[in-house]
């Protein structure tokens, strides 16, 4: 992806056009298997996918590891989200295929989910149309729209929430000032990101993915070791363009419009959302050894001894 991309050229619109298809891509791929837990975090089932040509050969989409190494993440959120008001209006930003928002308004809450994919936001409100669980249910409309462009209205929402999507935007500095303006006077804007792994992260990571079986075969993760990993990153960057365009100033920016109230850095170990996808074994040993590895990721970053590469904030307009 390339930062000089002025918005609005032909070149921006087909890099646009392709960040939108590809995850509309990814999302009917996932929902080809069951249901993923991007889409419905309570209805989530255990799929097997491929990734494709020039990436490791199979992911695991693991409900219940992603609660294991991300609940207590989540919690946080929907806590904070219900001590702003038990019925917040609530604006998602890159909503993906739903999931976050799906739940939230199964919580009570009124929300507005915003993605550039056509494809991941059709399936969001095909989640929506089925929902079961209707009881004390608030409200939930979906829009296609590219956030780097987008015009919020003003003191519309109580809570703003960005969930791994801020390092696709381009103009984040515009994006963070549509925010502000569009939350109320009392409103939060709570998000969660990668931020940067530091070299000892990416190296226990690394030297973990490579020892442990999982379902990426030994001789790609021995060339992913050796230096695979850019090729990796580059054939993602060819399918999502703007992939980590902004996660290196994502701190910087926000700090420009808002004031921290909390910020919990987390993940340490380099690689975890891997492995806990393509770890191999029984499903006891499994989720056994991710909890394991949780709790010494968490001590490690707590204690100062790993820089967390994400972080879980929340935070309110200067």
């Amino acid at each position: 992806m390339s930062n000089s991309w002025r918005i609005g050229s032909e070149e921006y619109e087909q890099a646009l056009q392709q960040e939108g298809e590809y995850w509309g891509q990814e999302s009917e791929k996932a929902f080809s298997r069951g249901i993923p837990f991007s889409a419905d975090m309570r209805r989530a089932e255990r799929l097997y996918v491929d990734r494709g040509p020039g990436l490791p050969q199979q992911q695991v989409y693991d409900p219940v590891a992603e609660r294991i190494m991300n609940g207590d993440l989540y919690q946080l959120l929907f806590d904070r989200v219900a001590a702003v008001s038990p019925h917040s209006r609530v604006l998602v930003l890159a909503c993906g295929p739903g999931g976050l928002a799906l739940e939230l308004a199964r919580q009570g809450h009124h929300v507005h989910g915003i993605d550039i994919s056509k494809g991941a936001i059709a399936l969001a409100e095909r989640m929506a149309e089925e929902n079961p669980f209707t009881e004390n249910f608030g409200s939930l409309c979906y829009t296609v729209a590219d956030l780097n462009r987008i015009e919020l209205e003003k003191k519309r929402y109580d809570v703003a929430i960005a969930w791994d999507g801020l390092h696709h935007i381009l103009a984040l500095d515009r994006l963070m000032g549509q925010i502000r303006v569009s939350l109320a006077s009392s409103g939060v804007f709570i998000f969660s990101d990668n931020i940067g792994m530091s070299f000892l992260s990416r190296l226990i990571g690394g030297a973990l993915y490579f020892m442990l079986p999982t379902y990426v075969p030994y001789h790609i993760k021995f060339g992913f070791v050796l230096g695979g990993k850019k090729k990796i990153s580059k054939e993602m960057t060819r399918r999502s363009p703007f992939e980590e365009v902004s996660s290196g100033s994502i701190m910087e920016t926000v700090g420009r419009y808002f004031t921290l109230q909390q910020c919990l850095s987390h993940t340490g170990i380099g690689y975890r959302a891997a492995l806990a996808g393509d770890l191999r074994g029984s499903d006891p040993r499994r989720h056994c050894f991710l909890r394991w590895l949780k709790k010494i990721d968490d001590w490690a970053v707590d204690h100062g001894l790993l820089k967390g590469d994400h972080v879980l904030a929340i935070a309110v307009p200067h």
